[in-house]
């Protein structure tokens, strides 16, 4: 199976600090979990794995479609949900006519979707955030702690987005304390450990 992304022998060095140290994985189509405690790493991998971190050394391998949504939802304040989305989809260079539809399926109803951000409560910001991956429709999609701030039926609809992205064979990596529901369906559960 040929691997969608790849950290290869990677040193992530933070301040004065090596948070990953000559680290490998192979990420393939489907779903890998990265779980740790606090502090372990979990965060870095995700970034170097998108490019945001520079490697101290080694090699980083990924398709230029790859979505990073971090813990917050790194959406523009002063902007509502709806252009945020079509801002961020414009910049990728897909459609925009997507970005309603997306909202509505994870619960932003019109009125709320053309509010500021800052307005809207922290699982609304989030929603409006996962929304991202139905409309820029990435091969690497990278998740980290995707599960704070929503309900049961927002965690629902995330569980079954993951198991949608994995049947069309793009590649999913979610980092999590928990949610240990993912790991029967997992391609692999990477476990990490703070650095010593």
């Amino acid at each position: 199976m040929n691997s969608t992304a790849a950290l290869r022998a990677a040193t992530v060095v933070l301040g004065d600090r090596a948070i990953l140290r000559g680290f490998d994985l192979e990420i393939h189509p489907g779903v890998t979990v990265v779980r740790g405690p606090n502090g372990s790493g979990k965060t870095t991998l995700l970034r170097a794995l998108a490019g945001l971190v520079p490697l101290s050394h080694g090699a980083r391998e990924a398709p230029a479609r790859t979505l990073y949504l971090g813990q917050r939802p790194g959406l523009l304040r002063g902007v509502s949900a709806r252009d945020n989305l079509r801002f961020l989809a414009s910049f990728r260079g897909v459609p925009a006519d997507g970005v309603g539809p997306a909202l509505a399926s994870w619960g932003i109803a019109a009125g709320t979707a053309t509010r500021p951000v800052e307005t809207l409560s922290a699982g609304e910001r989030r929603r409006a955030g996962l929304a991202r991956i139905d409309v820029e429709r990435c091969d690497l999609v990278l998740l980290d702690e995707p599960f704070g701030d929503i309900d049961d039926a927002a965690a629902a609809q995330l569980l079954r987005t993951i198991r949608v992205l994995a049947g069309e064979r793009r590649s999913v990596v979610i980092a999590t304390h928990a949610r240990f529901e993912l790991d029967p369906g997992a391609n692999e559960v990477v476990h990490l450990s703070p650095p010593g």
